[in-house]
């Protein structure tokens, strides 16, 4: 910003210069004419007075009378006070030198004899050599030519000191412009320059994670409608961070970029996809808030809840619901993966162990006011269709299909700290998780009876990066 001040102000400052450089030159340039004009016109009438009054001395020196002779010096001597006056003389008709400034022309022929006066040596005259004006009036009596009157002035007299004053006064006009300039163009780049470098700024907090960050527009011109557009675009991302963050709590940071970066609408459309379904439940929770009062309730859920979701977020799992005491949610979408079994029953046995820890800290610390709780948790393999259920007014990204019943249904068989898996499930992991066959069972609203395993006490959870890159293709 400062240096587009500086050059800003730089190119206000050589147009300046150069456009009073060029009036004053064109300004002296004319003043100049207009002088020398003035001086010819002033010229002129001394050399026509000088004319008229030697006409008759002239003419009597002519004739031998000597004392006119000197009315004609003075006459010359009169013309030579006058400001600017270089030469002054006085010619007989013959061209001889009858008075003048200069003793050393007495008695010079200057001219050759002009003889009778004419149109044109009857016309006044003026010559320039240089910085010297040359007037010559004829002396003219009764028609006749008889001499003529010179007068020379110096224009370095009479018009520089007038041209270099004016000058002076029109250079110093022309810097109180240029500094007005100067000033005029800092204080319109200021104005220019705050709300840029304000802008500037709010673009820097927001790169550096303030979503909160606006300007105020200052102007309604470009400025100001870049101002709120930059406005409009802090509104449009942190309503986006907004949603991802609340979107956060369901997912995975890696299923999320995922949403975020894939394929618009993708998400949104009900996708048939094969998951992992897995429900938690807390075994005899209606005993145990039979005696407690609500909010004491609401920060046991939140607690039990939390070490739940925390697992399934750290395996890519997504929360689809909360349901009183339990707790939905999948694996492989709404990013397709195809270790999901894996990846759920790692999770699992995770909350087990996070739950039967938090038991064991209760116990050792001897808190009455936590409760040791038990949970049950069933997992089941399955095609569901996975997107958004329900109205144009309410709608839940969710999981339907009867992968979810049996999931469902085997968490309600799980007995406490139990985690009963489906034999879709147990072909996948079996081979890096220890189980023990359960049996057949008959699950509510199946004709089938189903094989049923449990995950033994002593299983190993796979690190979410294992699980993530090994293979569970099983024959």
């Amino acid at each position: 910003m400062r240096s587009l001040q500086i050059k800003f102000s730089a190119l206000v400052v050589t147009l300046l210069v150069v456009a009073s450089v060029s009036l004053t030159v064109i300004a002296t340039k004319h003043e100049r004419g207009a002088l020398e004009a003035e001086v010819e016109k002033r010229g002129r009438a001394v050399a026509k007075h000088l004319a008229g009054a030697a006409k008759e001395p002239l003419l009597s020196a002519e004739q031998g009378d000597f004392g006119h002779e000197l009315t004609l010096e003075q006459l010359v001597e009169d013309v030579g006070t006058g400001e600017g006056v270089v030469t002054a003389r006085l010619l007989d008709r013959e061209g001889r030198v009858a008075a003048s400034l200069d003793p050393a022309e007495r008695d010079a022929i200057l001219l050759p004899q002009a003889g009778a006066a004419t149109a044109e040596n009857n016309a006044l005259r003026v010559s320039r050599a240089g910085e010297r004006l040359l007037v010559t009036a004829p002396i003219i009596y009764s028609g006749v030519r008889v001499g003529e009157a010179h007068v020379e002035f110096d224009l370095t007299v009479l018009v520089d000191p007038v041209v270099r004053s004016n000058t002076e006064q029109l250079a110093a006009a022309a810097i109180a412009v240029v500094l007005f300039g100067v000033l005029a163009g800092i204080a319109f780049v200021a104005l220019l320059v705050g709300p840029l470098r304000r802008l500037r700024i709010g673009v820097e907090q927001l790169s550096a994670g303030n979503l909160s960050v606006r300007v105020p527009p200052t102007s309604r011109d470009e400025v100001g409608e870049l101002t709120r557009a930059f406005n409009e675009m802090s509104d449009s991302i942190q309503q986006k961070e907004r949603i991802q963050s609340a979107f956060g709590r369901y997912v995975s940071d890696y299923v999320l970029s995922q949403l975020l970066e894939g394929s618009d609408g993708e998400p949104q459309r009900g996708i048939e996809r094969e998951v992992t379904v897995l429900f938690v439940d807390i075994r005899s929770f209606t005993h145990l808030a039979e005696g407690l009062q609500a909010p004491r309730v609401v920060s046991l859920l939140n607690e039990i809840f939390q070490l739940v979701t925390d697992r399934i977020l750290d395996y890519g799992g997504t929360v689809d619901k909360f349901i009183g005491d339990s707790v939905m949610t999948y694996f492989g979408a709404p990013i397709p993966d195809s270790n999901h079994s894996i990846q759920a029953v790692s999770a699992a046995i995770e909350i087990r162990n996070a739950i039967a820890a938090r038991n064991q800290q209760i116990k050792v610390d001897d808190t009455p006011e936590r409760l040791a709780v038990d949970l049950g948790i069933g997992i089941h393999t399955g095609p569901v269709v996975v997107g958004n259920i329900g109205s144009d007014h309410r709608t839940d990204f969710t999981a339907i299909g009867d992968p979810v019943n049996v999931a469902h249904r085997l968490e309600k068989l799980a007995r406490p700290d139990e985690i009963l898996v489906s034999e879709a499930v147990h072909r996948r992991v079996r081979s890096v998780v220890p189980m023990r066959f359960e049996g057949e069972r008959q699950l509510s609203g199946r004709a089938e009876p189903v094989h049923v395993y449990s995950i033994r006490a002593d299983a190993k959870a796979v690190s979410p990066s294992e699980s993530t890159s090994r293979s569970t293709s099983q024959p």
